[in-house]
C-alpha cells in the first residue's frame, strides 16, 4: 500500500521537482516540506494529487486518512484500503486471465 510520500514522489518524478509539484498543487514549497516531513497532507491536496497523477481519488484519500489516523481509525482505514486492493486485483486476474467474456460473466453473476 502506497504512502502520502510515495504518491508524493510520483507526482515529483512526474513533474521534475517538488516546487513544480507545489506550483501543480496550488500551494508553495514549505507545504511540500511539512507534508514530507509529518508524512500527512489535507484532503484537497490528496484530491489534487490524484488528479495530477491521473489515479483514483480515493487511493489517495484513503492514503491521507491513514497519515492522519491513529489507533482503531487507523486499523480501520488499513482494513479498507486492503480490501479495495483485493477487489482491484480480483478485477484484474479476471480480465487478464480470461478477458471482457469473464468480466462480463462475473457482471451478469453480480447483477442477478
Amino acid at each position: 500500500m502506497k504512502t502520502i510520500i510515495d504518491y508524493l514522489d510520483d507526482l515529483k518524478e512526474k513533474t521534475g521537482s517538488d516546487y513544480k509539484s507545489a506550483k501543480l498543487l496550488k500551494t508553495n514549497q514549505s507545504s511540500i516540506s511539512t507534508i514530507r516531513k509529518r508524512s500527512q497532507c489535507g484532503d484537497e491536496i490528496a484530491i489534487k494529487m490524484a488528479d495530477l497523477l491521473e489515479i483514483n481519488q480515493s487511493e489517495v484519500l484513503i492514503a491521507a486518512a491513514i497519515a492522519r489516523s491513529e489507533g482503531d481509525v487507523k486499523k480501520a482505514w488499513t482494513k479498507a484500503a486492503e480490501r479495495l486492493g483485493i477487489a482491484a486485483s480480483f478485477l484484474l486476474v479476471l480480465l487478464s486471465a480470461e478477458g471482457l467474456s469473464a468480466l462480463n460473466r462475473a457482471l451478469q453473476c453480480i447483477l442477478c
